[in-house]
């Protein structure tokens, strides 16, 4: 979204915005709740991210690339996130694909070979 676009879907100037994000002036609060709600976020959520001192550039750029999305593409990097998160309490004998639990192939061999090795004995 390029800042005319967010000018405009939170009626404000572009000249504005460009001086609040180089530091130059300060947004009202009424300002920020037009912000949040064109950009589909609280104004919680952009309190939170305010109060932390320093954003390590991932987080800011995973910031950038979330609201440039379309919402359908938002939800989906939502759900992604889920997984992820819901992956890293799992432990590893827990992950399983489909219904089966990942085979364990120690030999290194096809198991299909083992299967048919054992029909023609």
């Amino acid at each position: 979204m390029t800042l005319a676009e967010l000018a405009e879907r939170s009626e404000s100037h572009v000249g504005n915005l460009s001086r609040i994000e180089r530091g130059l002036a300060r947004p009202s609060l009424e300002l920020l709740h037009r912000l949040a709600l064109a950009l589909d976020l609280s104004l919680t959520d952009i309190f939170s991210v305010a109060e932390r001192k320093q954003l390590d550039s991932e987080q800011v750029a995973l910031n950038a690339a979330f609201i440039s999305l379309i919402e359908e593409d938002r939800q989906l990097l939502l759900d992604f996130a889920e997984l992820l998160q819901r992956r890293s309490t799992q432990s590893l004998s827990d992950v399983s694909v489909g219904q089966d639990s990942l085979p364990a192939n120690k030999t290194g061999t096809d198991p299909t070979e083992n299967e048919s090795e054992k029909t023609s004995e």
